[in-house]
């Protein structure tokens, strides 16, 4: 699979955002567009292509249409347990995917005049995707902390270690990333961390252009 080149998208900075389960990736991204980013989460945009034709239509032919519609709808869930139980369905279904989310993604950031976008990405790494983006930020936080966060969502703990286990370890997507977020505090000190990186970035970018 060919990846889109998100950095060299001109006069871009794009930040590719990732962390294992519960680190904070939404509300960084939530923080990011307040500080005047472009923000993108893959998972909408793949959400969004789920129950479009081309896409919808292959995925009843490779699933049973028992075990993954709701009053003939697709349920999300039920395809995800379909897809996590299996890992040669999960790679199916990226392959599918994977190719349309990344050109909806190039699109929508070359089409945004703003100059920083960041892509949260979960499975940024896995899908060798890190060198898409002008650099890297993982989101981390101590492992009971983590579970703590994920079984308050109301996932049991056997659907969060389940999930988990379809990832890296937090520690090496930690290793591969170019900038590490600790995100075991208040939101308000993550915040202040994202408000300096995207300061460095603004102030780099009037730099150049004096």
């Amino acid at each position: 699979m060919k990846s889109k080149n998100f950095a060299a998208i001109k006069g871009r900075t794009v930040i590719g955002l990732t962390g294992p389960i519960a680190a904070g990736k939404s509300l960084a991204l939530l923080l990011f567009e307040r500080e005047g980013a472009l923000c993108v989460s893959a998972d909408e945009v793949s959400a969004s292509l789920l129950t479009a034709p081309a896409c919808y239509n292959r995925i009843l032919k490779k699933f049973s249409p028992v075990k993954i519609l709701t009053n003939g709808r697709l349920d999300k869930k039920k395809l995800a347990a379909e897809v996590f139980k299996s890992p040669a369905k999960r790679k199916w279904l990226e392959s599918l995917l994977h190719p349309e989310i990344l050109s909806r993604i190039h699109s929508l950031i070359t089409r945004s005049p703003k100059t920083i976008a960041v892509v949260e990405t979960p499975l940024l790494f896995e899908a060798g995707l890190a060198e898409c983006f002008t650099f890297t930020v993982c989101l981390t936080a101590p492992a009971k902390t983590l579970e703590a966060r994920a079984l308050k969502r109301g996932w049991s703990r056997g659907q969060y270690l389940e999930r988990a286990k379809a990832q890296l370890p937090a520690e090496e997507k930690c290793a591969r990333a170019d900038i590490v977020l600790d995100n075991s505090g208040a939101p308000a000190a993550l915040a202040a961390k994202i408000k300096f990186i995207c300061r460095f970035l603004k102030e780099t970018a009037q730099g150049k252009k004096k």
